[in-house]
């Protein structure tokens, strides 16, 4: 992998740490909360993953098949579909 991918993880609580069953209640709240969150996410960047492979795999399989006019094509889709160009004004940090 060439770049360093950071992912920040939920923070987690010491279950020690509670003196009564309201602090329990609010740290499960707090935790439930959490889960639906990161499965959300979980499920949107999977959909993301399921796109992009399929999307590379057509172009794999036309390029295997030597079919150059069709890699094209499914690369101009790709590129109408998900690319968008941002021009950054001169000296911006990138």
């Amino acid at each position: 992998m060439r770049n360093s991918i950071i992912t920040a993880c939920p923070t987690m609580a010491n279950p020690e740490a509670f003196d009564n069953i309201e602090e329990l209640r609010l740290e499960l709240h707090r935790a439930n909360d959490n889960v639906l969150r990161l499965t959300d996410q979980l499920h949107e960047e999977r959909y993301v993953l399921q796109s992009v492979s399929e999307s590379l795999a057509g172009v794999v399989l036309c390029h295997i098949a030597g079919e150059q006019d069709a890699v094209k094509r499914k690369l101009d889709e790709i590129v109408a579909k998900h690319v968008k160009i941002v021009r950054k004004p001169e000296g911006a940090v990138h």
